[in-house]
């Protein structure tokens, strides 16, 4: 099972570096979170999405 989605991941984190929705920066934050082996919460995607490009909000 863990290969699976293991492999799910890669194939979305795959997608998203391949369009341009989406900065460098967020997609490694997005595979770190997802890596991490804890199950991911909406919140901690939500904090990924919603800070602006390059920096922590002020």
């Amino acid at each position: 099972m863990a290969n699976l989605q293991k492999n799910i991941a890669a194939k979305f984190l795959a997608t998203l570096a391949q369009g341009k929705e989406v900065d460098s920066e967020k997609i490694e934050k997005i595979r770190k979170l997802l890596e991490d082996g804890k199950k991911p919460k909406a919140d901690d995607f939500i904090k990924i999405f919603s800070a602006p490009t390059g920096g922590d909000v002020t």
